[in-house]
């Protein structure tokens, strides 16, 4: 464009800017046409028969191992339950035992989940621990630990009676409640523990309760040092948080401290080897008290020639 003349008073013509994309060709790549949409539509009913063919296929497969597994594996007689072998010692029976695990003859080894069994038969109170064996050829082998009974549990406020009662519960020496169903001339040997302020009396579970375990501890010991002439343990009452009263027959009560048990013990040997030698009948006696331990009888005790200041060690009783 030609400059404004020399002394025009007319501006000069500028040119516009050019406006974008003015004049600018877009090429379509994938155009319509009816061709096109008929190719189109060719290659997506194709894709779909294969998705349909391989949808097939896979129900096939899924089929056939089904009903293979079906017929071969789940009711192969071969893999049913026929016998079941209990190896156990308690008061539980075979019969109770195979009840609590639910299973049936048309129960299958193979599929059965040995862990839920397993939990079954742990959740009776007798129970301690089991274990489960298969062998695929019709055959379980159950080996349940039952817990053993060593004495009563006696508490008023849970309702736990003597054993004759018909609400009597016995305890093992881990100190769990085990429910007594059938009373043998064994269990009616048994000490009892008399406990009134038992904290829980759950079966099956062992006490949280200190003074239980320190009874139970007591009772083994006093059982091991027992004689033929000696007076029998009958039970073992706990009255407070820091001293268990061993009740013997023969009308003797001995007082234990729940802590240092060995040292009250080998004052307890000494008393009871002088009462077997001068025949005494032992009323009470205080073993909490470390010096000058009180001593009382049921008769006049014979104490000719026997030095009171003799602290030697005198042999326990075996």
């Amino acid at each position: 464009m030609s400059a404004a003349k020399k002394g025009s008073k007319k501006p000069a013509k500028r040119s516009s800017p050019r406006r974008k994309g003015v004049g600018t060709h877009v090429i379509d790549y994938e155009p319509e046409s009816p061709v096109i949409r008929e190719h189109d539509a060719v290659e997506r009913r194709r894709r779909g028969f294969r998705t349909a063919m391989w949808l097939i296929t896979a129900m096939l497969v899924v089929g056939v191992g089904w009903v293979t597994w079906h017929e071969a594996l789940e009711k192969n007689s071969q893999f049913m339950l026929k016998t079941v072998e209990v190896n156990t010692a308690g008061t539980l029976t075979r019969q109770q035992l195979v009840a609590a695990t639910g299973l049936t003859e048309a129960t299958n080894l193979l599929t059965m989940n040995l862990r839920e069994v397993r939990a079954k038969i742990e959740r009776l109170p007798q129970v301690k621990s089991a274990v489960i064996h298969r062998n695929y050829h019709g055959k379980l082998t159950l080996d349940v630990v039952q817990r053993m009974p060593v004495a009563w549990m006696e508490c008023a406020k849970h309702k736990l009676m003597g054993p004759l009662t018909g609400k009597g519960c016995l305890i093992d020496a881990e100190g769990a409640l085990v429910p007594c169903d059938v009373i043998t001339r064994e269990y009616l040997a048994m000490p009892r523990i008399q406990f009134p302020a038992l904290s829980d009396a759950t079966p099956g579970k062992p006490s949280t309760d200190l003074q239980v375990h320190a009874a139970l501890r007591l009772m083994e010991k006093l059982q091991s040092r027992q004689q033929d002439d000696h007076p029998a343990l009958e039970s073992i009452e706990i009255p407070n948080p820091w001293s268990l009263v061993a009740h013997f027959n023969g009308d003797a009560k001995v007082t234990f401290g729940v802590d240092d048990m060995d040292p009250q013990l080998a004052r307890f040997d000494r008393v009871m080897h002088e009462a077997r030698t001068r025949k005494w009948r032992v009323a009470t006696l205080n073993l909490i008290a470390s010096i000058n331990t009180p001593v009382t009888f049921h008769e006049t005790p014979d104490v000719a020639g026997l030095n009171l200041a003799d602290t030697a060690s005198t042999p326990p009783a075996r």
